[in-house]
């Protein structure tokens, strides 16, 4: 217990004298480089999350852990070996995962600074709109008829139930796949939901006849009802004439492009995403209150 307590105290003093702390402008300058340090190792985090680069680091840092033990019990073999594994584990370590790396560079040159907290969500919904997208634009021109929703805020589970589980990754593929005609889940809507697939032959909900002008048929019609009942953004092909539809909150834009309907999406995405952030702040409150 003596060498721990020892070991501190000559940590807090070599701190000290290396920081340099004679001031309240070093103390300030310290508080920044601080902050700085923890700003950089967060958004590492956020980079490396979900990769295989993330259990290595867990890996290093429990060996880091282990190496400030070996020291302050003055354990020289496990020292000696965690010290050489830690000094050249870094240059294996930027060998073995330099794809990983040269992406996370690359991701970081590209985004502004201040997307770097919701670095992941605009990452995934740009992603995730370029393979609609990509889809809805082929399924266009083959005339292909096709319903689309993207579930926001509110749960439309009751539709999903009734619809044929999928949970699939979502791929311009997968959507032209399931819209081609006459195969056994073309007719309905896809539901898409979470950054997936949820599930497909989903029956909608039809609006009044009165509210969806008269020339358009059924699928134009569900894609009004169900952004009536829902905040959800409903995407619509026409079969007849490839023309690509977009309906929010009941109101129907068409004729659209696949550039327009991209800059659509994201707006609607990122607006249902700030939407739930505020939501949550204010049930904080309540809590707190």
């Amino acid at each position: 217990m003596k060498k721990i307590v020892d070991f501190f105290i000559k940590g807090v003093y070599f701190l000290k004298d290396t920081l340099e702390l004679t001031n309240a402008w070093r103390v300030a300058m310290l508080i920044v480089d601080i902050t700085l340090v923890v700003f950089i190792a967060y958004y590492v985090f956020r980079l490396i999350k979900k990769t295989r680069a993330e259990q290595i680091v867990k890996g290093v840092f429990i060996l880091f852990i282990l190496m400030v033990f070996s020291k302050i019990l003055n354990l020289v073999i496990l020292d000696f070996i965690l010290t050489n594994i830690m000094t050249y584990g870094v240059l294996l370590f930027i060998v073995i995962f330099q794809p990983e790396l040269r992406n996370a560079f690359e991701k970081l040159g590209r985004n502004k600074l201040v997307d770097i907290f919701d670095f992941d969500d605009k990452m995934k919904n740009k992603q995730i709109v370029a393979e609609i997208v990509k889809a809805v634009e082929i399924m266009s021109l083959k005339r292909i008829g096709a319903i689309i929703v993207i579930e926001q805020s509110t749960k439309i589970s009751d539709i999903i139930r009734e619809g044929v589980d999928l949970s699939s990754k979502v791929s311009s593929e997968l959507l032209q796949t399931i819209f081609i005609p006459r195969t056994p889940l073309h007719d309905g809507a896809v539901v898409i939901g979470e950054n997936k697939i949820k599930a497909a032959s989903c029956v909608l909900p039809l609006a009044s006849e009165n509210v969806v002008p008269k020339n358009l048929g059924t699928r134009h019609r569900a894609a009004v009802g169900m952004s009536e009942v829902s905040d959800s953004l409903v995407i619509v092909i026409s079969e007849e004439t490839g023309t690509i539809s977009f309906v929010e909150n009941g109101k129907m834009k068409r004729d659209l492009t696949g550039e327009k309907l991209s800059e659509i999406l994201l707006k609607g995405m990122d607006k249902n995403k700030d939407r739930i952030v505020a939501t949550k702040m204010k049930e904080n409150m309540r809590k707190d209150d």
